[in-house]
């Protein structure tokens, strides 16, 4: 599950949820920082709890809203909208990179002093990390 949400310049965001809470707020000490004046410094989080993610209001000023409803706690799901002050925050599945991004990546390492060879071989580790399934 991710977070996706445009920051402060304008470029999307995307923050995949694991088990780490994550405070949303107008405090660079929050760990999503959305610098609007009608989000208190630590308005909300999100954390893992029972095997869900939960949406929780920080006693916050203005409120903390899922799909239009004002909540203290509510569990998140696909599709859903999490609004605090102008900022909207959409909730999704994990995104899989198109071959645009993951050449633009590439080219963003080499231009970085990474080799394709360095390259090849982090992708091949990759690929032979991940768990072994029945079918593979």
């Amino acid at each position: 599950m991710i977070l996706r949400y445009l920051n402060a310049e304008g470029k999307q965001v995307e923050i995949e949820l694991g088990s780490k809470v994550l405070v949303l707020g107008r405090s660079l000490q929050a760990d999503i920082c959305i610098p609007d004046d009608r989000i208190s410094r630590y308005h909300c989080e999100v954390r893992l709890w029972d095997e869900e993610y939960v949406l929780k209001d920080l006693k916050s000023r203005n409120g903390t809203f899922l799909n239009d409803q004002k909540v203290e706690v509510a569990t998140l799901h696909y599709g859903d909208t999490i609004r605090i002050g102008s900022a909207q925050i959409k909730i999704e599945r994990k995104s899989t990179k198109g071959a645009q991004t993951i050449l633009r990546e590439v080219s963003q390492e080499m231009d970085q002093g990474k080799g394709y060879r360095t390259i090849l071989r982090e992708i091949v580790k990759s690929v032979d990390d991940k768990p072994k399934t029945r079918d593979g």
